[in-house]
């Protein structure tokens, strides 16, 4: 027999097969049975290869891991352009099982059974606890009823499967506990150059896991993210199944510079991943490749095989989670909470008065800011009422009690005749939506956002979707009732809005011989270079979580004082981050921002470009904003957005306005911009 016959042979063998040449377990010695020819021609390749000189390497594929077929439907094509739907079929893979194993046959079985089982979630409910139900089939593999937990038990007993534990959640902050205690130590080989910057997750006790972590490479100037997948083979790990169309993937071979033998997949849009088929787990990467932050990058803005497997080189493939105490963890995860939340509770500062309230309120001058006083409600005792948008609706209200302001938010709130609230919502997208909420206020209204429990009684609430009307007349009613437009209105007429009599809040008198504005003006104090710079840089040290990886000292704003602009490191969730994340600058005694998100251009303009996204990963949109800073407001010039799904350009978000590719490129072509100037931060704070 030759090589080649060796390798058409070879090409002919179930994969399962070679590690049991490999350990022996179908030597004729110990197998007085006849040998399939399947294992016969394995254990004959394996013997003569290892007799050549040659290893023998089982190859994976994505394809091993498919339980089916499914069909999907394609509307936009790679570059975000709506085309005529075309109907497609990708793969559904199991990451955890292959090849017809164990893994792969329960999870297969799984999954067809919660197919056809409650296909409309009838037997579901509301309930955040089932009592009935362990916690271990509840939280872990997702039961709600008796009937999935024996179904979890027969899938579990038929492929001689264990059942993993209910799991235990590490926050950001527990990272150290986690490493600890599950023995992991850490996911990062020390000799790598890399560094895990945040870790968060479950453990599914004893062994698996599914975390999110953020890692840093030396060759690769982004800080990434991945999940973090660990089974172990003997485990039954659920219904884990992901849809994947694999003629858009490349995927290689890599060996890593520790031996370990790994599969790497790579889609168009930066989809990575790192599968390490271990002898008692499989250990699964999913990393976030695109560059971009858009949901159809180019082929410049993803992840090259070679950054792949510079990836794949950092992670240690050989960490194997133990066995841990979960009582003496779970005192530990509370301690840590207990200490977190200590750290990061808001202690909310008390006033006696609301002169006190505002200078805290306004540390920056707010012309559209206006204030009144009113009795909202009706105790004889006037309310400080506040409209920060000059619309007259009221925004927040204070009141003393027992000496010391109270805080109300109104949340764009109208008062009417009769000592009636008004909450009034739309979307400045859709004018065929709003909401009128009505509420009679007493002296114990307290509306936070949308918590109506502490409110005064409620009187009733109109709703308008679609150009139809509906009334509540209890608060979050389910059996609103639908009402005519006459109807509405005539609900609404019983009350009107009073016209108050707001007065802008710069001139809100202090004392007898100073204003808020006077105030505020006595603090703007110019400072020298070099005091200006110490300022900058105690703000950034006592920021350290910021991730600000550039900076430029420029005054882009017209006012005479240098502004401090920085970068935030790239970053795979955030897209390309080659411009200045924030300007800072030091006015009123603080330091204080007032641009984001922008590149420099000509004659002190700074561009603003946003992606947005309708329809989940659907239309996609660019929108380029050009804008001049004079002081702490903001002109707008210029705008255009470009909608991918018509190739199409237009002067507002919504395609209202459109404009042509030729008027569009005019608009582009008069901000050119320039270097951008950037510094390491570094050199800064050193």
């Amino acid at each position: 027999m030759t090589g080649k016959d060796l390798l058409i042979e070879l090409g002919n063998i179930n994969p399962q097969y070679y590690d049991e040449a490999e350990r022996g377990l179908i030597c004729a010695e110990k197998s007085r049975r006849a040998l399939r020819r399947p294992l016969l021609i394995a254990a004959i390749v394996a013997i003569t290869l290892l007799l050549v000189g040659c290893a023998v390497v089982y190859t994976l594929r994505l394809q091993d891991m498919s339980v089916g077929k499914e069909t999907y439907t394609k509307t936009f094509d790679d570059s975000g352009k709506a085309i005529e739907p075309v109907e497609k079929e990708w793969d559904v893979l199991t990451p955890f099982g292959h090849s017809g194993d164990p893994i792969q046959l329960a999870t297969k079985e799984w999954s067809d059974f919660l197919e056809t089982y409650d296909p409309d979630g009838a037997l579901m409910d509301n309930n955040p606890d089932h009592p009935e139900i362990p916690n271990q089939y509840e939280y872990t593999y997702s039961c709600y009823t008796q009937e999935m937990v024996e179904m979890v038990d027969e899938i579990a007993q038929k492929y001689d499967l264990k059942l993993l534990g209910e799991w235990i959640t590490f926050q950001g902050w527990q990272s150290e506990i986690f490493l600890e205690e599950s023995g992991v130590g850490s996911l990062i080989l020390p000799d790598s150059g890399a560094e895990m910057i945040g870790l968060s997750g479950l453990l599914y006790p004893p062994h698996n896991l599914r975390l999110e972590i953020s890692v840093k490479l030396k060759e690769i100037d982004t800080k990434l993210w991945a999940k973090v997948l660990y089974a172990r083979k003997d485990y039954f790990p659920g219904n884990t199944l992901w849809g994947m169309d694999l003629s858009l993937f490349q995927q290689w071979n890599y060996t890593t510079r520790d031996g370990t033998v790994l599969l790497l997949a790579l889609d168009h849009k930066g989809n990575c991943y790192i599968i390490a088929d271990l002898s008692e787990a499989v250990m699964v990467l999913l990393v976030d490749g695109n560059f971009s932050g858009s949901a159809y990058p180019t082929a410049e803005e993803i992840m090259t095989k070679e950054q792949l497997e510079m990836v794949a080189d950092v992670f240690d493939y050989s960490i194997q989670p133990q066995i841990l105490d979960r009582e003496a963890v779970m005192e530990k995860l509370a301690e840590s909470d207990a200490a977190h939340d200590a750290e990061t509770a808001y202690e909310p500062e008390t006033y006696t008065n609301f002169s006190e309230v505002l200078i805290s309120r306004y540390v920056l001058p707010n012309n559209r800011a206006q204030y009144t006083f009113f009795d909202l409600t009706g105790d004889g005792v006037e309310e400080l009422l506040l409209d920060e948008d000059s619309d007259g609706a009221i925004d927040e209200w204070h009141t003393i009690q027992d000496g010391e302001v109270q805080w109300f938010w109104g949340n764009n709130t109208f008062l009417c005749e009769g000592h009636v609230l008004e909450r009034y919502h739309t979307d400045p997208e859709l004018d065929d939506r709003a909401q009128h909420y009505y509420l009679k206020a007493d002296s114990d209204t307290a509306w936070m956002d949308l918590d109506y429990e502490s409110m005064g009684e409620w009187i009733g609430g109109l709703s308008l979707i679609g150009g139809k009307w509906s009334f509540m007349p209890e608060f979050n009613s389910l059996d609103a009732e639908e009402v005519t437009a006459e109807e509405a209105l005539s609900f609404m007429a019983q009350y009107p809005r009073i016209s108050l009599d707001w007065k802008s809040v710069m001139n809100y008198p202090l004392s007898e011989d100073q204003t808020l504005s006077d105030y505020l003006n006595e603090k703007d104090v110019r400072v020298s270079d070099a005091e200006l710079l110490d300022i900058y840089k105690t703000y950034l040290n006592e920021r350290e979580n910021m991730h600000y990886s550039h900076y430029r000292i420029l005054d882009i704003n017209g006012d005479g004082v240098d502004d401090l602009l920085l970068k935030r490191e790239n970053d795979s969730l955030l897209g390309n981050t080659d411009y200045y994340c924030l300007a800072l600058t030091y006015r009123y005694g603080i330091v204080t921002g007032f641009a984001s998100d922008f590149y420099l251009c000509e004659d002190g303009v700074l561009e603003h470009v946003d992606t947005r996204h309708a329809g989940g990963f659907g239309v996609e949109k660019d929108g380029h904003e050009f804008l001049r800073c004079d002081g702490l407001e903001t002109e707008v010039l210029d705008f255009v957005v470009y909608n991918k799904s018509n190739a199409s350009w237009y002067g507002d978000w919504w395609d209202e306005v459109p404009i042509t590719e030729e008027e569009a490129n005019a608009i582009l072509a008069k901000y050119p911009r320039i270097d951008q100037g950037m510094l390491p931060i570094s050199d800064l704070l050193n």
